[in-house]
């Protein structure tokens, strides 16, 4: 079996292996660098809303700017009751509902992410970020689906803002700037945040999600909390309610729903909160409350897409969709209460969610091995490894190793070879990192894992069935720490950057000489020594031409792995000769 055929087995798996920040870091540079240049959609200031006294009635008024945020309820010049032609229902218009409550509820581009402007047939659309994914059955159920359709309340002298979902849930919204210092923990964190890491992390463990997205053209963290059905939130404990920079948008868990569902723009998830309502109440500086109730629908809405993604507009799309015409399904709502009320619904149970955090998705169970084939003539056959291959350790192996050209710098990636040699292959177990090492110290967490120890820990347990205490012993009494170590030469006149974890593969041959690859863990940590040449890359080592290295990798085994008398310790070589160590002999 070469390494090609290793790599495409393996690849056949990664949909239920838990891939590691590293490549995360990689594609959160990528897109920060691709936010800075990305389309910015630029925004026009508007008034906010403010109150006016009078001797005989006080009223609360607010006169928008032409290029006025699209606000819940109908856009119309004025008049009460109006008749929404969608949905044949009562509708206040919003100079009225601001003049008589001083406040805006505004939806589309709450967060400035798109233009302002005004919806058609006196409704309004809440914009919709696609980013928010989840997976379906049980992911559903634990994680729930963030809609990304947000809103904010905007007006003079807010104090508290109140507000309840009838169905469903509230989560909050705030944002802060993207760390840019390489030595920015934050990086790390940010860069392998997932549902999966949910509830790890020193920085964003207490949020339900986490995310990057463009707000005013600027890239920004978008961190979101769920809250509840009702919230309850005084402008001491978040300004943000004052500025309209915390922003509050639609959740919920009910049902049941096809698996990856959330990844369909037209997403049937979004009728769940058609006909909802969203009553929200501020109280202002002076003691005053007034209150907004307000109408959800679901609908379909053009979008326009752009080089980086696609952003939905504020215009419903025909019912008989037009060919090539892009949609995705979003919110709209009209103001149907618009008065000086205190908040009707009980606050017994506001914010009820505010101090816990959704469940992390589980990465499923892995086999500790997985049945080696090999592609022929365009169909997988049993790989088969001849008995007469087999060398004790004490031997030495010539091999082929392939490798990316490590002075790449753009177009077609070339692939390098090298002829090496392994000897000496040997085993050392035990019960705790060897030297006393911490693991947190050890590389594969620092730089693979981004110093995600937690998280780290926490996929290990769910796909190999084992974790690390605190002690640094394992937590499964059928696991050992097993220490490889190998002599590696490189006869070739290039310096050859060596991937420890790609180098070679642990092995089970059965009778028939069919192999079983082992995969029970993550690599660790290695060492070298000999003659090595420096590396910018943390996760690599470079044999100097005509130079030899000796190389310790550091994993987890299963006890029974250990003990199989048909372990095989086999380099991953592009060719299907390449002899190897039989270990069990030791």
């Amino acid at each position: 079996m070469n390494e090609q055929d290793f790599r495409k087995q393996y690849a056949a798996l990664q949909e239920s292996i838990v891939a590691t920040p590293e490549l995360k870091e990689r594609a959160y540079n990528a897109a920060q660098q691709t936010g800075s240049q990305q389309h910015r959609k630029a925004s026009t200031p508007t008034k906010r809303p403010t109150r006016r006294e009078s001797q005989l009635v006080r009223t609360r008024r607010w006169i928008p700017s032409l290029a006025a945020c699209l606000v819940v309820g109908a856009l119309i010049a004025a008049g009460t009751p109006l008749v929404s032609s969608l949905n044949n229902s009562p509708t206040i218009a919003l100079d009225e509902a601001t003049e008589r409550c001083g406040f805006a509820v505004r939806a589309y581009a709450a967060d400035g992410s798109a233009p302002l402007n005004p919806g058609t047939d006196n409704i309004v659309a809440f914009d919709r970020d696609l980013g928010y994914r989840f997976q379906g059955g049980d992911d559903y159920q634990m994680s729930g689906f963030f809609t990304g359709c947000l809103f904010h309340v905007e007006g003079e002298g807010i104090a508290r803002v109140q507000a309840n979902l009838l169905s469903g849930a509230l989560y909050r919204v705030t944002y802060e700037d993207v760390p840019t210092d390489p030595d920015d923990p934050r990086r790390g964190e940010l860069a392998s945040w997932k549902p999966h890491a949910r509830g790890t992390g020193e920085y964003y463990a207490n949020y339900d999600f986490v995310a990057q997205k463009q707000v005013n053209g600027v890239p920004k963290i978008s961190l979101a909390k769920l809250m509840g059905s009702t919230i309850d939130i005084p402008a001491s404990d978040d300004p943000g309610i004052t500025t309209g920079a915390t922003n509050f948008g639609f959740w919920t868990n009910e049902g049941e729903v096809p698996a990856n569902s959330g990844d369909d723009p037209l997403s049937p998830l979004i009728d769940l909160f058609d006909g909802e309502k969203l009553t929200v109440t501020v109280t202002f500086n002076d003691g005053s409350v007034s209150t907004q109730v307000i109408v959800l629908h679901a609908a379909n809405f053009e979008t326009l897409t752009y080089e980086n993604g696609v952003c939905l507009t504020t215009q419903i799309a025909p019912s008989d969709e037009a060919e090539g015409l892009s949609t995705a399904r979003s919110l709209y709502g009209i103001i149907v209460e618009a008065d000086d009320s205190p908040f009707p619904l009980p606050l017994d149970n506001a914010n009820d969610r505010a101090d816990e955090v959704l469940p992390a998705m589980v990465s499923p169970r892995m086999n500790d091995t997985f049945h080696a084939t090999t592609e022929v003539d365009g169909e997988r056959v049993d790989t088969i490894l001849p008995k007469e291959v087999l060398v004790t350790p004490n031997n030495e192996i010539s091999f082929t190793y392939r490798y990316e050209d490590p002075n790449y710098s753009g177009g077609k990636l070339d692939i390098l070879s090298a002829e090496l040699t392994m000897k000496e292959a040997s085993l050392v177990l035990s019960d705790t990192i060897p030297n006393d090492k911490a693991l947190k110290d050890c590389t594969s967490v620092i730089h693979r894992w981004l110093n995600g120890l937690a998280y780290m820990n926490k996929c290990s347990q769910e796909v190999f069935g084992y974790g690390y205490n605190e002690d640094g012993t394992l937590t499964s009494a059928d696991h050992r720490y097993t220490s490889t170590t190998i002599t590696v030469t490189n006869h070739s006149n290039a310096a050859v950057p060596l991937s420890p974890d790609a180098l070679y593969s642990f092995v089970i041959r059965n009778n028939d000489g069919t192999i079983e690859i082992v995969h029970t863990g993550y690599d660790l940590d290695f060492e070298a020594t000999g003659d090595v040449l420096p590396s910018e890359n943390p996760l690599r080592v470079t044999i100097a031409p005509g130079g030899t290295v000796e190389l310790t990798i550091l994993r987890v085994l299963p006890n029974y792995i250990l003990a199989n008398e048909n372990l095989i310790l086999m380099p991953n070589s592009s060719d299907p000769d390449t002899q190897a160590f039989l270990l069990g002999s030791q």
